[in-house]
């Protein structure tokens, strides 16, 4: 036996994800509720708040790096929106994190740097909002505007207002609200620690992971990533260099595919609002195109500019959408575990865990004042703290059984059930047991431990609606019914969850992958995974586990199992008896 150490997290990977956590709920309920009113300014709304509760964090944590990483989780929380343009929002907000991160380092911890880094940080917020509309629209949008505030000058007799100072005095507001945030949230904090007495609820926690959940009827596929991306650039360029025709075709194109492949792409699409903003810019082309010069009031050339924009930003809003859906592939998150980002795949798990709490508690219709209301958040930010603590040390107790392809896992697995069934130790879970046929292996039935039901899990032939990895195509019927098996009614007064095997589908987040997510936040049952040889690290690591303690068929014997089992579900009764 060798023993897979559990890497704990650290303290500043757990405050990070505590602000995460309340960051995100913020972002959420405001971020929906000035969206929904359509009110002008939003985006430097949600700035000003932002980094008035970053400052008054920092005066309880002081750690360098705790904004930057609390924006990390923050924007990638938001990768569980329902709606479907996720890249922009996520975007931002790290780099407000990011910006104040920097210059609150450069400046020191002291009012100045928290000033600095506030303006900065409300600033990046119509910056990333004017970098968004040329992205979506092309350079062409920034004439239209200069031709179109030239005209609305002349309209109102202000034609010696520079386009210039229109601008400058834009920034300095923006300044200002961003140096008023952090001087608000330094207040804040203040004023808290001076009278930490703030009542705060209860906090429960909710175990479902929901940034590493997946859809099994939600396809992904990096090949799909890569034609998105592929093709949004083709079509940008083919429209940038007057290619009208071929743009046409390749757009018509590619938009059919992402009506048959994203459907919820096209939500962007149907909001009239968005229908507004076409009719806007098309007009205002082909009417200010030529800004008036040639006493003309309508510029052909101008028209198609408009359309051209408007081609240039629906392919993008569609494209982006499309691209949001690919990247919650979970071959793509779990690269997060699985090449060293541990620290913040597990702080996201905690985070993702408080995140019903704030969302069901974080009420815009109190009576509080915003000051009280961020007083109550930091109270119960230090609650929050320490059941994370709390929960982090709850690790699940594994024993892991490896070995190579077809070396007799599951039949060592099943001496090690009969054995300790036979002590009136209670097991739930299943074993895979390997169908053969003239000497080859064509599949696995899944059996069920207590009811000794089967069901075919995965088998060489082909079937189009079943999913394929390596050799075998899995049947979604016995998936269901594996984590049914698993389902937490199920293991209440279990003493042994044991799963045969964990391999490869889980790792892409499928199979029994949200179960285990789910046995391991909410029960600390000892659990026997079987695992093949060479996925055994990635596996000990994949789900936020404690010690795992690895058997390898070829060295350990079925009597050593049983006695570190035996071990382990003691240690769980005397805990429980305490």
């Amino acid at each position: 036996m060798y023993i897979v150490q559990a890497k704990p997290l650290s303290q500043i990977w757990l405050k990070a994800s505590v602000i995460g956590s309340i960051w995100a709920s913020i972002e959420i309920i405001l971020g929906s509720f000035l969206h929904n009113l359509k009110i002008p300014l939003s985006g430097m709304v949600l700035s000003f708040i932002s980094v008035w509760l970053l400052i008054a964090f920092l005066q309880l944590w002081k750690e360098n790096g705790i904004i930057w990483k609390a924006g990390l989780i923050c924007a990638l929380m938001k990768s569980i929106s329902p709606s479907a343009f996720i890249l922009g929002p996520m975007i931002g907000i790290f780099t407000e994190a990011l910006l104040l991160e920097l210059f609150i380092f450069l400046l020191g911890k002291n009012l100045l740097g928290f000033m600095i880094g506030g303006s900065f940080a409300v600033l990046s917020s119509i910056i990333h909002k004017l970098v968004s509309l040329l992205i979506l629209y092309g350079f062409d949008f920034i004439k239209i505007l200069s031709d179109l505030y030239l005209f609305s000058a002349k309209q109102i007799d202000l034609e010696k207002l520079k386009p210039s100072s229109l601008i400058i005095l834009i920034v300095i507001i923006y300044i200002v609200a961003g140096m008023t945030a952090a001087v608000a949230g330094y207040i804040t904090g203040r004023r808290y620690l001076n009278n930490a007495s703030v009542k705060s609820k209860s906090i429960s926690l909710n175990s479902r992971n929901l940034f590493s959940e997946v859809k099994m009827n939600q396809p992904y596929s990096v090949f799909f990533l890569s034609v998105n991306l592929i093709s949004i650039i083709a079509i940008l360029l083919l429209l940038n260099y007057d290619y009208l025709l071929p743009a046409i075709f390749s757009s018509v194109i590619y938009i059919g595919f992402c009506i048959w492949k994203y459907k919820k792409s096209l939500s962007r699409l149907k909001k009239f609002s968005f229908w507004i903003s076409f009719i806007i810019i098309t007009i205002a082309a082909a009417f200010l195109w030529n800004g008036f010069s040639n006493g003309a009031f309508f510029s052909t050339t101008g028209l198609i500019i408009g359309l051209k924009m408007n081609a240039r930003a629906i392919i993008l809003v569609i494209g982006f959408a499309s691209i949001s859906v690919e990247l919650k592939n979970p071959v793509i998150k779990s690269v997060l575990y699985n090449k060293g980002f541990a620290n913040l795949y597990q702080a996201l798990s905690l985070a993702f865990s408080a995140l019903p709490f704030f969302l069901s508690n974080l009420s815009l219709k109190g009576r509080n004042n915003t000051e009280t209301a961020l007083k109550s958040l930091l109270s119960q930010a230090e609650n929050l703290l320490r059941i994370f603590e709390n929960e982090h040390q709850k690790r699940a107790r594994v024993v892991i059984i490896t070995g190579e392809i077809q070396q007799g896992k599951t039949t060592f697995t099943e001496r090690i059930v009969s054995d300790l069934s036979d002590e009136k130790i209670k097991i739930e879970g299943f074993l895979s047991k390997g169908i053969n046929y003239e000497g080859k292996r064509t599949g696995f039935n899944l059996v069920d431990i207590r009811s000794s039901e089967e069901m075919e899990l995965c088998s060489d032939k082909k079937y189009e609606t079943k999913v394929k990895l390596g050799n075998f195509y899995f049947n979604n019927d016995a998936i269901i019914f594996g984590n049914k098996i698993l389902s937490s009614e199920n293991i209440q007064k279990t003493d042994l969850i044991v799963i045969d095997e964990i391999g490869p589908l889980e790792l892409k987040g499928l199979g029994w992958s949200n179960s285990i997510e789910v046995l391991i936040g909410k029960f600390s049952i000892p659990q026997l995974w079987v695992v093949r040889k060479k996925l055994v690290e990635k596996m000990s690591r994949r789900w936020n586990i404690g010690d795992a303690y690895i058997f390898d068929i070829s060295d350990s014997s079925i009597t050593d199992v049983e006695i570190k089992i035996r071990e382990l579900i003691s240690d769980i009764s005397k805990e429980h008896k305490r």
